[in-house]
């Protein structure tokens, strides 16, 4: 996935990721593809099982000078909460699966539930069927 979305050209500015073993590693692996530092990635037990509340929350700390973040979480939690940001209706996102939303905004706190514009879903099936 992290080379899907180097093709589209999509870098992160911040990585956000769970503590999780599984999750941190996909961070790692989508930082290090993308010539972000894995030192830089923000690992925190917050988005273990965050609910929508508190990942809003997160996102409305970033300092205004990242304009790309990245999430890495854990279902059901990631899934309502990219639905809940832009109104979409997708049923999961799947182990290693990227939602792209876009908000139009100057600052990370302005940014609301139903306010995101739903940008693009990719996951490994849809690239790789064998999988």
């Amino acid at each position: 996935m992290a080379n899907v979305l180097k093709k589209k050209g999509i870098k992160p500015d911040l990585i956000y990721s769970s503590t999780a073993e599984r999750a941190l590693e996909f961070a790692k692996v989508i930082a290090e593809i993308l010539d972000f530092k894995k030192k830089k990635i923000v690992s925190t037990k917050d988005l273990y099982m965050a609910d929508v509340k508190e990942m809003l929350g997160i996102l409305r700390s970033v300092e205004d000078s990242a304009k790309t973040v990245f999430m890495v979480s854990h279902n059901p939690y990631i899934t309502e909460f990219a639905n809940s940001l832009c109104n979409y209706n997708l049923d999961n996102i799947p182990t290693s699966g990227v939602f792209c939303i876009e908000f139009d905004v100057k600052k990370w706190k302005d940014i609301d539930l139903g306010k995101g514009k739903f940008v693009s879903f990719d996951y490994p099936k849809k690239y790789y069927k064998d999988l």
